[in-house]
Order: C-alpha cells, then sequence, then structure tokens
C-alpha cells in the first residue's frame, strides 16, 4: 500500500490529508494542524487531442503512443486521440490496430478512447480540418470501431441525413457532439433531442448567439449541461470563458493540441493541413488558428490566473468531463477511484504524476 500527503482537493473543499493506494484509491483522511506545501488533485482528462512533441493522431499507432505519453508527462491521465477529417483509407491507417494495443496495454496507458472530429461537420465551417468532408456514413464508423474504441463524434446537425446518423452514433454508445456546424437554434436543439449532450470547442467553429438569429452557441448555452472549451486564452477570451461557465454548469476543458506542442517554432501539420507555429501561436493562414499547443497543466493554470477557484479548476479540467463520460471512477480523489492523481506546488506546477496508481512522473 502506497501512501501520499498534502493539501487534498477534494468538492467544494480543501484539506490537509492523506491518501492511501495501489491501482485505486484505498483510503482517504484528514491530517488535522498539519501543513503542506503541495497539493493532490484528480489527473486531468481530455476529450480532443490532436498531437504533440511533434506527433500527429493521423501518423498511426506509433505517433498515438508517443503523443499520450507526452500529455501524461503533463498531468493528463485520460486521453482521447482525436482525428481530423480525413478519407476512410487515412483514417483506418491512423487507428489501426489501437484496439488490441490498449487490451495488451490496459494498465499502463492514459488512452481510453477516440473522439472522431469529422468528416461529417460543414464544409463552409472547417476551420482548420482538411477539406475531406463527407456526408453521414454508417459503415464509415463501424469499420473504424474494428479498429478503435470510438467514443465521441464531432458532427454539424445541419448536413443531409443526420438525425438517423445520431440515432445510429447513440445506439453505439458513441457520444455525437455538435461541431463545425453553421446550424440554427432550432437545428442544433432538435440534434439535442436525438442524443447530443455537448458541443466541441464552444465558440469556435460554430454559428454564435445573434440576438436575431440565434446559433449553436446559443443552444448550448440554453439546453445543456456539459460542453468542451479551449483555455488557452487565444481561442477564447477569457470573459467568455466565464460566461460559458456560468451557463453550462459542467463546462469541461480540451487542449485541441496539435504536434507543434512541445516543439519549436517552425512548420507542422494538422492531418494533411501544413500549419505554422510562431510565438505560442499555431495558424493554418493569417486569419485562421491552426489548433492549439495548449498541455491540460497550463490549461489548469490559465483557469486560476483569470480568477477561477483552484476547486472549479478541478472540476473544468477533470470532474466534469468524467460526468459526462458517466464515469464515477477517475475525475475526483474518492474511495475506490481508480489512483489517477497529480501532486502540484504552491505555484502550481507539476511534481508528480500517478497513473493506476503507478507514479510515471
Amino acid at each position: 500500500m502506497n501512501k501520499i500527503s498534502g493539501n487534498i482537493v477534494f468538492e467544494d473543499k480543501v484539506f490537509s490529508g492523506s491518501i492511501k493506494f495501489d491501482n485505486k484509491i484505498s483510503i482517504i483522511s484528514t491530517e488535522k494542524n498539519k501543513k503542506y506545501s503541495n497539493f493532490i488533485i484528480p489527473g486531468f482528462i481530455d476529450l480532443h487531442c490532436h498531437g504533440g512533441n511533434g506527433f500527429d493522431v493521423m501518423e498511426g499507432i506509433e505517433a498515438i503512443i508517443n503523443l499520450s505519453n507526452y500529455h501524461l508527462l503533463n498531468g493528463t491521465t485520460t486521453l482521447y486521440p482525436t482525428t481530423v477529417t480525413a478519407s476512410l483509407l487515412d483514417t483506418k491507417f491512423a487507428l489501426k490496430g489501437l484496439n488490441e494495443h490498449l487490451k495488451l496495454n490496459s494498465n499502463n496507458t492514459n488512452i481510453e478512447g477516440i473522439h472522431l472530429e469529422g468528416p461529417f461537420i460543414n464544409p463552409d465551417k472547417l476551420g482548420a480540418q482538411p477539406p475531406f468532408t463527407q456526408l453521414p456514413n454508417f459503415e464509415f464508423v463501424k469499420i473504424l470501431m474494428d479498429e478503435a474504441p470510438i467514443k465521441i463524434m464531432t458532427i454539424a446537425p445541419e448536413i443531409q441525413n443526420v438525425l438517423d446518423f445520431l440515432e445510429f452514433l447513440t445506439r453505439n454508445k458513441i457520444k455525437p457532439q455538435i461541431g463545425h456546424t453553421l446550424a440554427n437554434i432550432d437545428c442544433c436543439n432538435l440534434a439535442i433531442q436525438k442524443g447530443v449532450e455537448s458541443f466541441t470547442h464552444l465558440y469556435n467553429a460554430m454559428s454564435g448567439f445573434d440576438h436575431r438569429n440565434p446559433g449553436a452557441v446559443a443552444s448550448a448555452f440554453s439546453n445543456l449541461e456539459h460542453s468542451e472549451i479551449i483555455c488557452d486564452l487565444i481561442h477564447v477570451h477569457k470573459d467568455m470563458i466565464k460566461l460559458a461557465f456560468n451557463n453550462i454548469s459542467k463546462l469541461y476543458v480540451i487542449t485541441d493540441c496539435i504536434s507543434a506542442a512541445g516543439m519549436p517554432d517552425g512548420k507542422y501539420k494538422i492531418g494533411s493541413n501544413e500549419i505554422y507555429k510562431k510565438d505560442g501561436v499555431v495558424k493554418l493562414n493569417e486569419n485562421t488558428l491552426g489548433g492549439s499547443i495548449l498541455t491540460m497543466n497550463k490549461a489548469f493554470k490559465n483557469l486560476l490566473e483569470i480568477g477561477f477557484s483552484i476547486n472549479d479548476a478541478v472540476r473544468m479540467t477533470s470532474t466534469n468531463a468524467a460526468k459526462y463520460l458517466s464515469r464515477n471512477d477517475i475525475g475526483r480523489l474518492s474511495e475506490g477511484c481508480i489512483a489517477n492523481f497529480l501532486v502540484i506546488d504552491t505555484n502550481f506546477d507539476l511534481v508528480n504524476v500517478f497513473l493506476n496508481g503507478k507514479k510515471v512522473l
């Protein structure tokens, strides 16, 4: 049995205490009159990540393993590698063999599912996505399910045949999300009735909340408990993050990170698109951001810097995403939960990372 002590961040409080654990948390105890210079928080959960440390999801299983390790060392203990809009052949290549890999390495990986971002999105709202959109295709998803654990799919609800497709996704326990869309509020609301529970990178690459022509953002604010949001303070202004937080009760942070993270300035790829990193910003062209170089530990610090409490920052980087996944065993520090947690110092920098009870940093 292992033991670690510190200031434990638990739901709405912080207390001095210790955690005893093996692969799961066994005992959490309070320690009165103890003062610690470290905090213990749940491991980060990132449900939308394209790359990191020079590796891109679309390059295949070895790249996925390498980028997942990079994000693990930055505190992400649950990761959903995310594809981009591409052909079936290219997407299958990216995910080929991942199911088998995860079966053999289930206790030593932070990869728990795959997020398909496209190709069933609006070609007029691509953002940094490559231009290979298509209409919903049941066989496309079925083939990929044989290669990898498909858990989330970003779609645009206004494109042809989407409503039947939403029902197909939910039947197969794949969470549909609205993104890369020009849909109006009525279209989004109908998709929510058909099973949509979250929006992909809220505000970015979607119709907004114009008071006479409300779109996807207005639908998210009006209807849902969950939504992704990028908190690099580049994609979304700090006050708009706070506005989203006040309207979406279980808002959760994603990185939308690409291969340029952890790398010097220069030219990189997101799928088949070339993007350029300069001075901490990644762009497809002068007018279009090309994903982020955000890590979840940096997002956590950003939330604190713009005024969120440590408890709210934990909820937004871990607990709320776990609730979206209907998972009670991750995203919080509680007896019986998987021992995925982080130790951070008083500057909120990472000191240690534990995955399934094993210290990896």
